[in-house]
């Protein structure tokens, strides 16, 4: 009679929790997944493609820490904080690049765990699916940005690739320690984003 009842108990306690696994949102991804990610209440897994990115806890900084990016070198005078190194990479990388009349400008740095799960809410209530925002959206705790050392250039989307900025920065970028993360290289498993660039020189 007791196990009946702890079994009773139990299922009540399953059906009664408030964090549920939107399993049916992912017909279309492989079976095995890495990780999962706990989104108002549901939890949703996670594309393949973030297995073994998630970032050594020693990396995502502390904001305090931070140092903030001159505005004349940000979109629209957003405040942007990076690391102290990489601000004083990115101010030599932009000088060099103006006296060859390319602007270097950017819109995003340093981004929290915090911040990044409210891209994905913001995109989850603009009604797109789990499975596209997952993979293009990299899920707290698997950034660069929370490191402090990447950065977004202007125009931070596709036509980036066609710039002169993005010709200049594949010439001249790994001279002041900057690489591009996610390259177009068919052996990759994340989308080519031209625009995105992260100090790698300690």
């Amino acid at each position: 009679m007791y196990i009946r009842q702890a079994v009773i108990i139990l299922v009540v306690a399953v059906l009664a929790a408030p964090a549920v696994f939107a399993a049916a949102e992912y017909d279309s991804l492989p079976a095995t997944s890495c990780d999962s990610v706990l989104v108002d209440s549901t939890w949703y897994m996670l594309p393949t493609q973030w297995c073994g990115w998630k970032l050594d806890s020693a990396d995502v900084v502390d904001g305090i820490t931070l140092v903030r990016l001159p505005d004349s070198l940000t979109y629209e005078e957003y405040r942007i904080y990076v690391t102290r190194e990489t601000r004083e990479a990115f101010v030599k990388m932009a000088a060099a690049a103006a006296k060859d009349s390319v602007k270097l400008i950017t819109d995003s740095g340093f981004r929290s765990p915090g911040f990044q799960m409210r891209i994905i809410k913001r995109r989850l209530k603009e009604g797109q699916k789990p499975t596209r925002v997952l993979r293009e959206v990299a899920p707290p705790g698997y950034s660069q940005h929370h490191t402090g050392r990447a950065l977004d250039l202007v125009p931070s989307e596709a036509r980036f690739a066609h710039t002169k900025i993005y010709e200049w920065l594949q010439q001249h970028a790994a001279e002041f320690g900057f690489e591009q993360s996610y390259p177009d290289d068919s052996d990759s498993p994340f989308p080519w984003e031209s625009w995105h660039w992260m100090y790698v020189a300690k």
